[in-house]
């Protein structure tokens, strides 16, 4: 067994006994890859911040009953965001919102190349985003999981309980498609 996964394994048990701060550590070494699934999968940073909060609040409540079955944690974190993403867009569906525009950060202004980038910035992205909606929803979670939580084939296939040659034909197909 890998160290990593011993340190992990120990950190949960700690934390499933009440240890707040191994459940800082468990948090820490996992949220920024589930907030990137999760703005992914929702497009909203504000949406994202909120769902990844609701993620490890549910982690935290269900931790107790945890175990590791020798995958890694962030796979069942994953599980957890994923079901959260559904019900967030589920919710989202029923009522209407208009989202407010995003005033940039510092690191944003000073990037800032001129309105012309900006708006090519923006249709290329518009661009993915119509184009992910075409894919199956197999090949978008493929996809959202490889690229924006920034997980291995072999990770995708464990969160997604599939084989990792499925996975490696998801992610093919998803970007024929997408070219």
């Amino acid at each position: 067994m890998p160290a990593e996964n011993t340190n992990e394994d120990t950190l949960v048990l700690s934390a499933q006994q009440g240890d707040r701060d191994a459940f800082a550590q468990l948090y820490e070494a996992n949220v920024e890859r589930v907030y990137r699934y999760l703005l992914s999968r929702l497009g909203e940073p504000a949406d994202a911040e909120d769902v990844t909060t609701e993620v490890f609040i549910n982690a935290m409540k269900a931790l107790p009953s945890y175990r590791p079955k020798g995958t890694p944690l962030i796979a069942w974190l994953f599980r957890i965001a994923h079901n959260q993403a559904v019900n967030h867009i589920k919710r989202r569906a029923r009522r209407q919102e208009t989202p407010l525009l995003d005033t940039p950060s510092l690191e944003q202004a000073a990037a800032y190349e001129g309105p012309e980038e900006e708006v090519l910035s923006n249709i290329r992205l518009g661009e993915v985003a119509q184009a992910m909606q075409d894919l199956t929803d197999l090949q978008q979670q493929v996809l959202n999981l490889r690229f924006a939580a920034d997980l291995s084939i072999a990770e995708v296939a464990t969160v997604m309980s599939r084989k990792e040659g499925a996975v490696k034909f998801l992610q093919f197909s998803a970007l024929r498609a997408l070219r």
